[in-house]
C-alpha cells in the first residue's frame, strides 16, 4: 500500500541546505571585505545648564549661562555646533567652532584646547546685544549637535535672570 508513494523531504532538505550555505557565505564575506564598515557614533555626554552669576544688563560681554559637563565622552569642539534660542523672543544664534572659540553673531564662548572634558564648565557670553534687561527673565534653549553624525547630543533649557 505504501510502496509507490515517495516523500519530498530530501528535495526540501537540499534546498534549505543550499540557502543556508549562501546566507552564511554572504555574512562572512561582508565581514572579511569590510562591507559593514565602521559607523561613527555620536558621543554620549551628561550636560547641565546653569544661569551665570552675571546679571543681564544693556552691556556686551555679559555671561548668560554655563554649560557643565558631568559625565560621558570628551567632546571635540570642531565636531560640534551650538544653537542658542530664546523662547518667546524669536532670537537665535548658531555658534560654530573657529579653532579657538565658539563664535556666533551675538554670542561666543572660549574652550581652551578645543575639548570639553568631564568636569569642565563652558560659559556662553554676549559679544553684542543678544539679551537686554527688558528680556529677562528668559528661558534659553541650548542644542548641541554632533556635526559628523548630525545628531543632537543635548537639548535643554535654562532660566536666565
Amino acid at each position: 500500500m505504501w510502496k509507490d508513494k515517495r516523500g519530498v523531504s530530501p528535495v526540501i532538505g537540499v534546498i534549505l541546505m543550499v540557502a543556508i550555505t549562501v546566507i552564511l557565505a554572504a555574512v562572512i564575506a561582508s565581514f572579511v571585505f569590510g562591507m559593514g564598515g565602521k559607523v561613527k557614533a555620536a558621543p554620549n555626554a551628561q550636560i547641565m545648564l546653569e544661569d551665570s552669576d552675571d546679571m543681564i544688563g544693556n552691556e556686551n560681554n555679559d555671561s548668560i549661562f554655563d554649560i557643565k559637563h558631568y559625565g560621558g565622552d570628551t567632546l571635540k569642539c570642531d565636531e560640534l555646533k551650538l544653537i542658542v534660542s530664546v523662547k518667546g523672543l524669536n532670537k537665535e544664534d548658531k555658534l560654530i567652532w573657529n579653532g579657538t572659540a565658539f563664535n556666533g553673531t551675538y554670542l561666543a564662548c572660549n574652550v581652551p584646547g578645543g575639548l570639553i572634558s568631564v568636569g569642565d564648565t563652558v560659559t556662553v557670553a554676549e559679544k553684542s546685544a543678544f539679551l537686554n534687561s527688558n528680556d529677562v527673565p528668559a528661558t534659553i534653549t541650548l542644542r548641541i549637535i554632533h556635526i559628523p553624525t548630525n545628531t543632537i547630543i543635548f537639548e535643554g533649557d535654562v532660566l536666565v535672570q
